[in-house]
């Protein structure tokens, strides 16, 4: 799924280093390094270009550098959050790692997220069309809504629990295939799809990604069914568009997704 974009990819993963190469202390180098070398799905990233690609594949050069810029503010964003959320839950392993908040405290952590949010909003703000700094905005108020709904609830309700999932995962995915797509000049009906899409997929996403750690409540009745029924949503969004490479590679990211939590209820 990652083929009709490694390029693009490998120009995010670049930016990405030459952004903590440039911080002004050894420290701050030191960790903000050791949080990129975990390895991660570029999932976020994934989704801005598959939605941008899939309404026009020859981009002019100041739309793509802008493209590849929102790619890595969206990037620096999950990275900032994944930090954050860390701390809050008291984690200390991440993807088989050790978390920032457990090697240097919690105290360090935070600010190194912070550090990453910094520089994420610059990009947005100097890099990208104005209309977008409104929407990043929306976007981290969902996210932290979403977060102090959980801190403040047990998750008793499967509804509170999707409402949950809808601001801290959905609706980032959402925004990601909504802006890849309007900076590609999709019309306002594409653009609709695509984040539809996004949304859908989040919120299989985060169910799929629950159940795998074990992290949801039984008694809350969310299934894996649940997960499949956004799914279908998802890939109902993408229909409309015409055969291509970004596509099939939207197509098979959902059917990744599901396929993912395969292993898990054969041993059930």
């Amino acid at each position: 799924m990652y083929m009709p974009i490694s390029r693009e990819i490998s120009s995010v993963e670049q930016e990405l280093t030459n952004i903590y190469k440039s911080f002004r202390t050894d420290s701050l180098q030191e960790i903000l390094n050791h949080f990129f070398k975990i390895p991660g799905k570029k999932l976020r990233p994934t989704l801005a270009l598959l939605s941008s690609k899939i309404i026009n594949e020859q981009l002019p050069l100041k739309t793509y550098h802008q493209l590849i810029q929102l790619s890595v503010a969206l990037e620096l964003i999950h990275s900032a959050s994944l930090i954050h959320d860390d701390i809050i839950d008291d984690d200390f392993l991440r993807r088989g790692q050790k978390t920032l908040n457990k090697i240097y405290g919690r105290k360090i952590a935070v600010l190194a997220g912070d550090v990453i949010y910094s520089h994420a909003f610059s990009i947005v703000t100097n890099s990208l069309p104005k209309e977008y700094g409104r929407e990043v905005v929306k976007l981290a108020e969902n996210m932290c809504s979403a977060e102090i709904l959980q801190a403040k609830n047990t998750i008793s309700t499967k509804k509170v629990y999707l409402e949950i999932i809808r601001g801290k995962t959905a609706l980032f995915m959402a925004i990601c295939c909504k802006l890849g797509a309007a900076l590609s000049g999709a019309s306002g009906e594409a653009a609709s799809l695509l984040e539809n899409y996004g949304f859908n997929l989040g919120m299989a996403y985060q169910i799929v990604d629950d159940y795998i750690d074990g992290d949801q409540n039984t008694a809350l009745n969310i299934t894996l069914e649940d997960a499949h029924n956004f799914a279908k949503n998802s890939l109902d969004s993408v229909k409309p568009f015409k055969n291509s490479c970004y596509k099939e590679a939207l197509i098979n990211l959902v059917n990744y997704i599901i396929n993912f939590s395969h292993p898990k209820v054969s041993n059930a």
